[in-house]
C-alpha cells in the first residue's frame, strides 16, 4: 500500500553473521513463495506464460527495491573474515574478499554437481526434468522437488549476492538486473545442464570486462565516440556468444516429440461490424475529450496512452500471432527515433518522410534480431532479443555521438504538432487548444497513427499472412509440411512488429521534441511486454487496452490525479498484475471481457425454436391394403441405385466414410485449422 512502512526494525546495526542468517532465510522463504504461488501453478502453461511470469518477477523485486532503497547506490560494509589485501598469483594480483568469493563459486559448482550427479535428490530431480510422469511412478514428488530445487536456487544466489555486494562495497539497483543477461549467457552456454562448462563461461564472460576496459584506455584501434572508448563493448560479448550458441545448437523446426507451445492466448477475427463502426467510434470517443474537454494533465496522460497502444501493436503482431516473445521492441523504437532525430535536425529531412526512414531503420534491426528466431524460440529467443536491447542500451544510447549528450537529440517538429506549442487554432468556426501543454493537435496527430496502424494490425490477422503466422504459431512442422515458408513468415513478423515499433518511436520523438535515452531502456521494453500481456497480447483490443494500462497513461494518471497514486507504483503493479494475469488469466483484460461477454449473450439468448414432427394420420382400410396412392406424386426414380445414399449403410461402410472426410480435413492448411479454432 502506498503509506505503508517499508522496513520492520530490529533495533541498532545488526552483525554480520545474524544478518546473513537472516537474509538466508528469507532467500529460503522467498523460493518457496516463488514455488507455490507462481511457478507452480504454471507448470504445464505455455512457455510464454512461464517467460511472462518471470519478466513480472523481475519487474516487481525491481519495484520493491526502489520503493525500499530509491535509485541511490547503498554502500555495502566489508566482509568479518577477509579484507582488500592484494595476493600475488604469479600472472596477477587480487584481493583477497575476490580470491575468496572465486573459492566460493568453484566449491559450490563441485558441491551442485556432485548433488545432482551422485546423490538420490539429484538423480530425481533429472529424472522428474526429463519425465514428470516417470518419476511419479517410481515415487518421487514432483512438487517437493521443484520446491526444494527453488529454495537451493534462491540461497545459493542470496549466498553469492551478498559477498559480491562485499566486495565491490556497493549495490547499484540501476545496474543489478542487467546481470541477468550475463548470467543468463553463461547458463546458456552450459546448456542450462552443466555446472562446469556454465562455471568456465561465467569467468571468461567477468574476466572479458577488465580485459575490454584496458583495451579501450590502451589501445588506439579501439572504438572511441569523442576521444572516449565506447560504452557498453563488454556487453556486446554476451550478446555475440548467446548468437552462436543458438546458431549452433538451434534448429529450424522443433523435432518429432518435442511438447508443443501448449494452449496459447485465443487469438479473435476482427468482425466486419468492428472494424466499420467500433473503431471510428472508439477514435471518436478518444478525440473530442481529449481535444475539448481533458485537463493538460489528463490530456498528456491520453497521448501517452496512445504511444503505448503502438508498441502494444507490435507485440501483438509478433507474439500475439505468431508467438516469438521479443523484450527489445523500445530498443526498436529508439533506434528510430533517433533516426528521426538526426535526419530531421541535421539533413534537414522533412516529416513525416523522416517518420518512414526511421521505421526503416527499425525493420533492418528488426530482421537481424529475426536471424537467431530462425533456429530458437521461446525462453532462448527471450534470452537473445534481452541481450540485444540491453547492449543497444549500453553500446548505442549510451553514446553522446548518438544521444545528444545531457539535453538528448533535439527533433525538429512541425509547429502544427509540437506539444510545447500553446497556440490556439481555428478550424471551421471551432476553437482548438486552450493556451496550455501538451498542444491538443499533438494528441489528435498520435490519433491518426494509432488509427492507421490498428486497422493495419486488424487486416493483417484477416489475410493469409495472417493465417500462415496463427499456423506457425500452432505448430511450425505443420505449417512448413502444408507449405507455408516459415522462415519467411517469421522474418516478416519481425520486420512488420519492427516497423510499428519504429513508427511509435518517431511518433516519441516528434511529440517530445527531443529523443533521451531513458525513454527507450531495456526495463521499458520489459515494462510494455508486461501491459501488453496484461491487456491482451493477441488482439487490437488488448492493444488498446495495454496502453491504458501504460505508466504515464490514461490509467495511472486516473489513479494518481483522482486516488494519489505515486508514480513508483506504475512498475510495482505491472509486475504484479502481469504474474498475476500469467497464472490465473492468460488471455488478459480485453480477453476476459470478451469471454464474459459472451457468456452473458449465451444466457439471455432465446433458444432456438425446434419444428415439431410432421403429422401422420391414420392409413384408410383401402390405403392399408392397397398402399397410399397419390396422383401428384412423381414418378419412382429411375436413377441407379447404387448412387442413391442409402440411411441403412453398414457401421464399417460410416466408418470408412467418416475416415475419409477425416484424412481429407487433415490435408487442410494449419492456417485453416487455426482460422476454424
Amino acid at each position: 500500500m502506498p503509506y505503508w512502512p517499508t522496513s520492520v526494525s530490529f533495533g541498532g546495526a545488526m552483525g554480520f553473521w545474524p544478518a546473513l542468517v537472516l537474509a538466508l532465510v528469507f532467500c529460503a522463504l522467498f523460493g518457496l513463495v516463488l514455488h507455490f504461488a507462481v511457478f507452480r501453478p504454471l507448470r504445464h502453461a505455455p512457455v510464454l506464460a512461464k517467460v511472462v511470469a518471470s519478466v513480472g518477477v523481475l519487474l516487481f523485486l525491481q519495484a520493491v527495491v526502489v520503493r525500499r532503497f530509491s535509485t541511490t547506490t547503498q554502500v555495502v560494509g566489508p566482509l568479518p573474515f577477509v579484507d582488500k589485501t592484494q595476493v600475488d598469483l604469479g600472472l596477477s594480483k587480487i584481493t583477497q574478499e575476490q580470491l575468496f568469493v572465486v573459492c566460493l563459486v568453484l566449491v559450490l559448482a563441485v558441491a551442485l554437481w556432485a548433488l545432482f550427479q551422485r546423490s538420490r535428490f539429484g538423480l530425481a530431480v533429472r529424472a522428474a526434468a526429463e519425465n514428470e510422469k516417470g518419476a511419479t511412478v517410481l515415487g518421487f514428488s514432483a512438487d517437493r522437488l521443484a520446491a526444494a530445487t527453488w529454495v537451493l536456487s534462491t540461497v545459493v544466489t542470496g549466498l553469492l549476492g551478498i559477498f559480491v555486494a562485499s566486495v565491490n562495497s556497493s549495490v547499484d539497483p540501476n545496474t543489478m538486473p542487467a546481470l541477468i543477461v550475463p548470467a543468463v549467457t553463461a547458463a546458456l552456454v552450459g546448456g542450462f545442464t552443466s555446472f562446469g562448462w556454465t562455471t568456465l563461461a561465467a569467468f571468461g564472460l567477468g574476466m572479458q570486462v577488465s580485459l575490454v576496459t584496458f583495451l579501450g584506455a590502451n589501445e588506439s584501434w579501439f572504438p572511441k565516440a569523442d576521444g572516449l572508448p565506447v560504452p557498453g563493448v563488454d556487453l556486446l560479448v554476451p550478446l555475440v556468444v548467446i548468437v552462436a550458441v543458438l546458431a549452433l545448437r538451434g534448429q529450424s523446426l522443433p523435432t518429432r516429440g518435442v511438447l508443443g507451445p501448449g494452449r496459447l492466448p485465443f487469438l479473435p477475427t476482427a468482425r466486419p461490424w468492428s472494424l466499420r463502426y467500433g473503431g471510428p467510434g472508439l477514435a471518436v470517443v478518444a478525440l473530442i475529450p481529449g481535444v475539448f474537454f481533458l485537463s493538460p494533465a489528463m490530456r498528456d496522460g491520453l497521448t501517452n496512452t496512445l504511444t503505448g497502444i503502438v508498441i502494444c501493436l507490435s507485440i501483438v503482431v509478433l507474439t500475439g500471432y505468431i508467438g516469438q516473445i521479443s523484450l527489445a521492441q523500445t530498443s526498436f523504437a529508439g533506434l528510430s527515433a533517433y533516426t528521426v532525430a538526426s535526419l530531421s535536425t541535421h539533413h534537414g529531412w522533412p516529416f513525416p518522410l523522416s517518420i518512414l526512414a526511421g521505421a526503416a531503420v527499425a525493420v533492418v534491426a528488426g530482421v537481424l534480431v529475426a536471424l537467431p528466431a530462425l533456429r530458437v524460440r521461446g525462453v532462448h529467443l527471450a534470452i537473445a532479443t534481452l541481450a540485444f536491447a540491453v547492449a543497444v542500451d549500453k553500446v548505442v544510447f549510451a553514446n553522446s555521438w548518438i544521444n545528444g549528450g545531457f539535453d538528448g537529440a533535439t527533433v525538429t517538429t512541425p509547429a502544427l504538432i509540437r506539444s510545447q506549442d500553446t497556440a490556439t487554432h481555428h478550424v471551421l468556426g471551432v476553437t482548438i487548444g486552450d493556451g496550455t501543454q501538451p498542444n491538443p493537435l499533438t494528441l489528435v496527430f498520435c490519433l491518426v497513427v494509432v488509427v492507421a496502424l490498428g486497422y493495419l494490425v486488424a487486416n493483417l490477422r484477416r489475410s493469409l499472412t495472417g493465417r500462415q503466422m496463427l499456423a506457425i504459431r500452432s505448430n511450425e512442422r505443420a505449417a512448413a509440411a502444408a507449405g507455408v515458408n516459415v522462415a519467411a513468415v517469421k522474418v516478416l513478423a519481425f520486420g512488420v512488429s519492427a516497423f510499428i515499433a519504429g513508427v511509435g518511436g518517431a511518433v516519441i520523438a516528434y511529440r517530445t521534441g527531443n529523443v533521451t535515452p531513458d525513454k527507450f531502456l531495456y526495463d521499458k521494453s520489459l515494462m510494455f511486454f508486461a501491459f501488453a500481456y496484461l491487456g491482451g497480447i493477441a488482439s487490437v483490443t488488448g492493444a488498446v487496452t495495454g496502453g491504458l494500462l501504460v505508466g504515464g497513461g490514461l490509467g495511472f494518471t486516473v489513479l494518481n490525479r483522482v486516488f494519489g497514486l505515486p508514480d513508483e507504483f506504475v512498475l510495482l503493479l505491472g509486475g504484479l498484475g502481469l504474474v498475476v494475469t500469467a497464472v490465473l488469466n492468460p488471455e488478459g483484460v480485453a480477453g476476459k471481457a470478451r469471454t464474459g461477454l459472451l457468456a452473458l449473450q449465451r444466457r439471455f439468448r432465446p433458444p432456438t425454436p425446434v419444428d415439431p414432427p410432421a403429422r401422420v394420420d391414420p392409413p384408410t382400410p383401402a390405403e392399408a391394403a392397397t398402399g397410399p396412392v397419390s396422383s401428384t406424386e412423381p414418378a419412382a426414380s429411375t436413377e441407379p441405385a447404387a448412387t442413391v445414399p442409402s440411411a441403412a449403410a453398414t457401421p464399417a461402410a460410416s466408418g470408412a466414410a467418416a475416415g475419409s472426410h477425416v484424412s481429407g480435413s487433415a490435408g487442410a492448411t494449419p492456417a485453416v485449422a487455426g482460422e476454424a479454432r
